[in-house]
């Protein structure tokens, strides 16, 4: 963990890491041990468990839907990381409630019962979607949103707002609120791009040409351990990379990490929201399983600019980015170049926490999706 040292100030007792096998929660507990952090990490299965004894945490197991096995898994601990959740880019906010709301406010009531002195929450900069205005030079005086298009964007706001209702003088509360986490080798996001592209059905919103940001994963990190020390309670944070991108410049850089070149195709932002809509609308209708081929909160992520200014966390957390945009594609290519199997688009990491869009791959009935296949058939 970049320019993390032991502060003599910081809460004594182990780090909790909840998620620990997590996208997030696997590469945050050995940065955190690392750094000379005392890890915890909780975990539901043995081998997540072997796993992180091998990173030098203790294992300990518990569910954030089973209260019960929260209280042995907090007991004795100065600080709570709350990486776990649920991901989906279904409209529907119902079956991200059980684990992102229900299960955030089990952690809440765990940590707050074990006298845990800090409680840090992954949240999503994604829960200002849906705002009644551009989200151009938003900060954290913006109100958070729980958009229609986006039920995991809406579990992640209840979440998060009460993550900073828990704030008092016994436990701090801190949430951190990146954009588009990426840079991995594994990420299901860029899989299902690639996976677009080689089908021949990859299209740009509006030709890619709006502004976003987006934030590495390597300073996601840098930021959670950062938080530990350094935040005002009953706050939120957004941290991303330095400067914004278009999405056409980003996809491009992920892409060709992959060895593929981003094509030329794009469709309207009014013809994509409508074509996600109308799949929306097939999918609950027919209950089929997954998430439609495009779905609304991609579209709604793509079609407008999601400019959002890091300054707060620059100045509190003393945050700055520890990797930039060019070495962040550069260590993804060599990432791919070392993997002998690509990143699965039909596995979605149960915690990964922000603005993914994941798929599964699932038999896709035709009179659901011809109105897709007019904008998205393959060439020729």
């Amino acid at each position: 963990m970049h320019g993390s040292h032991p502060n003599p100030g910081r809460p004594t007792g182990p780090t909790l890491v909840t998620g620990a096998s997590g996208a997030i929660g696997r590469r945050l507990v050995p940065a955190l041990v690392a750094a000379g952090h005392q890890v915890r990490a909780m975990t539901r299965s043995d081998t997540a468990a072997q796993t992180a004894a091998a990173a030098g945490a203790e294992p300990v197991h518990g569910d954030v839907t089973d209260p019960a096995s929260l209280r042995a898994a907090v007991r004795g601990c100065a600080v709570v990381i709350h990486a776990a959740g649920r991901m989906g880019a279904s409209s529907a906010v119902g079956p991200f409630v059980p684990v992102n709301v229900t299960g955030t406010q089990n952690m809440l009531a765990a940590a707050a019962e074990a006298q845990v002195r800090r409680f840090i929450y992954l949240g999503a900069a994604m829960s200002l979607l849906g705002s009644p205005r551009p989200i151009t030079g938003a900060d954290e005086s913006w109100p958070l949103q729980q958009p229609r298009c986006s039920g995991y964007a809406a579990s992640k706001t209840r979440a998060d707002l009460a993550v900073q209702a828990a704030n008092g003088t016994q436990m701090a509360t801190v949430v951190i609120r990146p954009g588009w986490v990426w840079g991995t080798a594994d990420d299901p996001q860029a899989a299902s791009f690639v996976q677009a592209v080689r089908a021949g059905r990859m299209r740009l919103i509006d030709g890619g040409r709006h502004r976003i940001v987006a934030t590495h994963m390597d300073n996601l990190i840098h930021a959670v351990g950062l938080a530990i020390d350094h935040g005002a309670g009953g706050c939120g944070y957004y941290v991303f990379d330095d400067g914004s991108t278009t999405v056409r410049d980003f996809l491009a850089g992920l892409l060709q990490a992959h060895g593929l070149t981003l094509p030329e195709a794009s469709i309207p932002g009014p013809a994509a929201a409508g074509v996600a809509r109308a799949l929306d609308v097939g999918w609950r209708i027919t209950r089929r399983p997954g998430d439609p081929p495009i779905t609304r909160m991609i579209v709604e992520l793509n079609r407008r600019p999601f400019l959002i200014s890091d300054a707060r966390a620059r100045q509190e957390l003393r945050y700055q980015p520890v990797v930039t945009r060019q070495q962040g594609i550069q260590r993804l290519r060599n990432a791919m170049r070392a993997t002998v199997q690509p990143a699965n688009p039909g596995v979605l990491s149960a915690d990964k926490t922000s603005g993914t869009l994941s798929t599964k791959t699932v038999n896709r009935p035709s009179a659901l999706i011809r109105v897709y296949r007019l904008f998205f058939r393959a060439p020729g």
